[in-house]
């Protein structure tokens, strides 16, 4: 009977991997490596890992890596030392991707069943994670998300047992899930807390001293590492906390209200996925996030997954007073929390409506009837959506970025060939033309409170002086595209910073190919010239 279910169980979870296996076989040559940046810079920090450093090597400075903790890189670090060739090594990178996934899930199912989940509810649930498109994704590509998550749960999943031995084992993992994403800072602070609480002294103090070193360690290694500079440039490269903290207090209502839209709106589309992005959707997408919390704290209530929604807390609180919007990708480690407090909601409200069915009045049963079919609506719509970003969109997008690498391996191509093996470039992908041509360089990052702002004058002015900023890094060349800017804004401001680039006299082209150009910096325009090259 044991074998049974555990070929069962195997069964179910394999066929729950097909869609991801399915997407990282047809995409593992990854061409949607580095596009977002960050997965890019882990990346280039593996290699120098591997090398016996840590430092972000694409940089002309070399600096030594202090904005991400170490681990997640160091587990990347094993694909360069197996085959140090890219881009081949990327179908490797690929592979310890999905493993990661697959580990996920598997740790999901294990905190659902230890949490007191029933086994058909759990599968319903392990479901819904396995089908995720943004989970799909995020198990597709180099983002130390699922990573983190899977410590995360191993915590948590530590922490339903008693006693000292399993709290101090709960705080060595959660010592792992800082050290590869800082935001694990949550546990420290959630868990003593709730230990603290219940008057398990012990407890707490085990779990904080196992934590301690790992956060105390990687503290004193950005304080000894890290450029002591104001520059926005150096900050986002080599210090997370302070590029995501450079603000006042005359911005935070503006930055706080738009975390609460952004963080409400990355919840609910973790449900009803951003395929489109009109407003009535965006709205509806809301109250399923707003359904999730309130089935959360529904669950809490009955004492089901207190550490866990604690730890959630903290997140959203660090999260609602960063000077950066959320998105799916910080959805990831919530992800079972939030489905589990959905489906407790959803089942709240169909109760609701059973007894509405029931009543006397006419009228009560005619609107349960249609309150049922628009709740019912929603959520097969919702399905569909998933369904078709899963198996359609996802692929899409993919193309999308495949289309634009082969123009980008062209300019790597020609730079590679024509160019110095000293040259420093400005490119918005730079750790992808570093890993294809040896070349180091930077991009130009945007203030996030821009953003924020709406200051799009800002936003282009940054472009239209782009030759000065050159200059002053010693960078020699640029190399641009269409897709530039891609990441933090678009429409109106990136069509005016492509006609910036394009008209500026001070930089002049030297190759093109597809959407993208190389550009030669060069010295200051004499005064008046501006006005010149406009005749």
């Amino acid at each position: 009977m044991r074998l049974t279910r555990s070929i069962r169980t195997s069964l179910i979870f394999l066929i729950l991997l097909i869609p991801s296996a399915q997407f990282v076989w047809k995409n593992r040559q990854m061409p949607q490596f580095a596009y977002l940046h960050d997965d890019g810079v882990l990346f280039v920090s593996a290699k120098s890992m591997a090398a016996n450093g840590y430092r972000i090597s694409s940089l002309p400075e070399n600096p030594l890596q202090t904005k991400f903790p170490p681990l997640y890189p160091f587990y990347l670090s094993a694909v360069w030392r197996i085959n140090p060739h890219f881009p081949d090594n990327l179908q490797l990178a690929t592979l310890s991707s999905w493993l990661l996934l697959a580990i996920y899930l598997a740790l999901a199912w294990a905190w659902y069943r230890r949490s007191g989940v029933s086994e058909r509810r759990t599968w319903l649930l392990v479901g819904l994670l396995g089908l995720n498109p943004y989970i799909v994704w995020f198990g597709s590509i180099l983002f130390s998300d699922i990573f983190f998550s899977c410590l995360l749960l191993a915590c948590l999943i530590v922490l339903t047992r008693t006693g000292t031995r399993m709290a101090l084992l709960a705080g060595l993992l959660a010592g792992c899930a800082y050290l590869s994403r800082t935001s694990g800072i949550a546990l420290l602070i959630s868990v003593p807390a709730w230990m603290l609480w219940r008057k398990e002294w012990r407890r707490a103090a085990a779990f904080a001293a196992a934590m301690l070193p790992a956060v105390i360690g990687w503290g004193i290694w950005t304080r000894m590492n890290v450029p002591h500079s104001t520059d926005l440039t150096t900050m986002f490269y080599t210090d997370y906390v302070r590029y995501l903290q450079h603000t006042t207090l005359h911005d935070m209502p503006v930055i706080f209200w738009n975390n609460v839209d952004q963080l409400l709106y990355a919840m609910g589309s973790m449900v009803m996925p951003r395929v489109y992005d009109p407003l009535p959707l965006k709205i509806l997408t809301q109250v399923i996030a707003v359904a999730m919390l309130a089935g959360t704290v529904r669950l809490v209530r009955r004492g089901f997954g207190i550490h866990y929604a604690l730890c959630a807390l903290v997140s959203v609180a660090i999260l609602l007073v960063c000077n950066f919007p959320s998105t799916e990708r910080y959805m990831v480690p919530l992800c079972p929390l939030l489905l589990a407090g959905l489906l407790a909601e959803i089942e709240h409200i169909a109760h609701m409506f059973k007894t509405a069915f029931h009543h006397r009045d006419f009228s009560q049963r005619a609107a349960a009837a249609v309150f049922s079919s628009g709740v019912a609506a929603v959520f097969v719509g919702a399905l569909v959506l998933q369904f078709f970003m899963t198996f359609e969109f996802l692929q899409a997008t993919v193309d999308e970025k495949l289309v634009k690498l082969r123009d980008q391996k062209a300019a790597y191509t020609w730079i590679s060939d024509h160019l110095p093996a000293s040259a420093t470039i400005l490119s918005y992908d730079d750790p992808l033309l570093y890993l294809y041509t040896g070349r180091h360089g930077i991009h130009r990052p945007l203030d996030p409170l821009w953003w924020y702002r709406e200051d799009h004058a800002s936003i282009q002015s940054t472009y239209r002086d782009l030759p000065a900023f050159c200059r002053s890094r010693g960078l020699e060349y640029v190399y641009f595209t269409h897709g530039d800017l891609g990441r933090e804004t678009g429409g109106a401001d990136q069509r005016e910073v492509q006609r910036l680039i394009r008209e500026n006299p001070e930089l002049s082209r030297v190759f093109e190919a597809g959407i993208g150009t190389v550009y030669k910096v060069g010295p200051p325009s004499q005064p008046g010239s501006h006005d010149l090259a406009a005749r």
